[in-house]
């Protein structure tokens, strides 16, 4: 009401020109989604490619885990080691040879008659 008409005039074409823009941006956005063309024209490649990297990292951080799972493993396993040969005695070596023989009870006759004659074959 204090205000000339000039100012008063370009006040309310401000106002008016906002909400007409706000209601032409609403309805944009809703004729947008409804035709389909609000999203990305190959979302499913960028899609696919954070998959893939996904999954890569996770293969690499099960990579790193299992080798340092190993590394640990064979370092337990030296220590194991040390610990077994600290506490055996030492051995010595001999250099004998034991000689087995496993023979049944019905093969004894015929191994014995084999050293007997040595030029006969057992039946």
């Amino acid at each position: 009401t204090k205000l000339t008409w000039g100012p008063y005039l370009w006040f309310y074409m401000l106002r008016a020109a906002t909400s007409t823009l706000s209601v032409c941006d609403f309805l944009g956005e809703k004729i947008a989604s409804v035709l389909g063309i609000s999203t990305p024209k190959y979302q499913y490649a960028i899609d696919e490619y954070y998959r893939m990297k996904k999954e890569e990292e996770e293969e690499e951080e099960e990579n790193r885990m299992s080798e340092e799972a190993e590394r640990q493993y064979q370092q337990n396993k030296l220590q194991a080691d040390s610990i077994v040969q600290s506490d055996q005695p030492e051995t010595l070596v001999s250099s004998s040879f034991v000689n087995l023989n496993f023979e049944m009870e019905g093969d004894c006759e015929v191994i014995m008659e084999s050293k007997q004659n040595p030029g006969s074959v057992p039946p």
